[in-house]
């Protein structure tokens, strides 16, 4: 008796042919302008055509390396060598400046239209991806809203152009991002800064050029009212990577970082924004993270949607797809729903960022929301 092997073989990615973003319905964009519909597919493609194909192999170069090298300068460098290639790439097709004025090398589209692309490049999966948010979002718009002429001009165009990195060091061993108990100090002596402490759990800490980081300049006060924001070059013989914490992320995840600053010396004009204004920079830089992160969530689990459902259709028990089960379908149901109802209060809360207005409280149900429904969706499509 002759048996066709094809019954018996596993459905697997390489049986996944439906384009991304198929599960993105007219309905669930309804409330997009014509020009952020547009934007959105226009990135969906290049996302699809120029990054997709090259995720998987990124992924196994990022996994090799971390196998191959020990934490220190050579997997740094190698590393640093895939996150700049992938942020040159989607930087010359204009995907890293929508935060950014044109005056700076950005194109100034704006909170929304860097939400919309965050989605379809957090879709394509690359591992670069996690430092292009970091460097360019977390590290460098703060720059932007509160830095002098002089710092605008000296690190956004080169970031943006992938030549910079940078990361954001907020989180201590002791007292996690519980910024009332900070305790790194910053101090003026003459005309220089000295700082001295830890930052831990730094994502991309160990690859950037740069930290912005936020230290106490005045004890005496509460710590939200004497907090300083700097920008302080990771070269400095008084930054010293304490260890890459590889145990808190992915194998094949990029970097993070615990860092040591003793007596790290930087000039008086590394100071990032008014002397003790640290906590209002920080507050009004969390707003745009957590929606652009929030966003790139978003796109990752829509990912994990789309391959549920389309494993599901393919994969027969019973002679028929098990997506004709009540089963499955009320999950992928259930997924679909937390997905759409993510991307509206995402946008909403993006929208009033762009225009201007307080949202903190949005952000922060924002946050929430998107959270517990990408973890839905990625569990059930699993």
């Amino acid at each position: 008796m002759t048996v066709d092997p094809e019954l018996f073989r596993s459905i697997t990615l390489h049986d996944m042919t439906m384009p991304g973003g198929w599960s993105v319905s007219s309905g669930q964009v309804y409330l997009y302008t014509k020009e952020e519909q547009r934007l959105m597919h226009e990135a969906r493609a290049f996302a699809q055509q120029e990054i997709l194909p090259k995720s998987a192999e990124a992924h196994r170069r990022v996994k090799e390396i971390k196998a191959k090298h020990e934490a220190g300068p050579e997997r740094r460098a190698r590393l640093r060598e895939i996150a700049k290639e992938y942020l040159k790439l989607i930087g010359e097709a204009g995907l890293t400046g929508a935060l950014f004025p044109e005056a700076y090398g950005g194109n100034g589209r704006g909170v929304v239209a860097e939400c919309l692309i965050d989605e379809e490049l957090a879709a394509a999966g690359h591992p670069g991806d996690t430092i292009r948010s970091v460097s360019l979002t977390l590290g460098t718009v703060s720059i932007l809203r509160y830095g002098t002429e002089a710092q605008k001009r000296r690190h956004i165009p080169p970031r943006l152009r992938g030549e910079e990195l940078a990361a954001l060091a907020i989180t201590e061993p002791q007292i996690g991002s519980d910024t009332s108990g900070m305790q790194t100090r910053a101090v003026l002596k003459g005309d220089r800064w000295v700082i001295n402490g830890q930052k831990r759990f730094i994502t991309g800490g160990g690859l950037a050029d740069y930290l912005t980081l936020f230290a106490i300049t005045d004890g005496g006060v509460h710590p939200h009212k004497g907090m300083s924001t700097f920008i302080v070059p990771m070269d400095h013989p008084g930054v010293r990577i304490r260890r890459q914490l590889d145990e808190v992320i992915m194998a094949d995840w990029m970097d993070n970082a615990w860092i040591e600053f003793h007596d790290v010396d930087i000039p008086r004009d590394s100071l990032l924004g008014p002397l003790n204004g640290g906590h209002h920079v920080l507050m009004d830089e969390l707003d745009t993270e957590r929606v652009t992160y929030c966003m790139a969530a978003l796109g990752s689990a829509r990912r994990a949607l789309e391959i549920a459902a389309e494993y599901a259709t393919k994969r027969v028990q019973f002679k028929q797809p098990i997506a004709m089960f009540e089963g499955v379908s009320f999950k992928l149901a259930e997924m679909y729903a937390a997905l759409d109802a993510a991307r509206q209060v995402t946008y909403r809360t993006a929208k009033m960022i762009e225009a201007g207005l307080p949202a903190q409280r949005e952000s922060a149900v924002t946050k929430l929301v998107v959270a517990e429904n990408v973890w839905k969706i990625v569990d059930h499509a699993m």
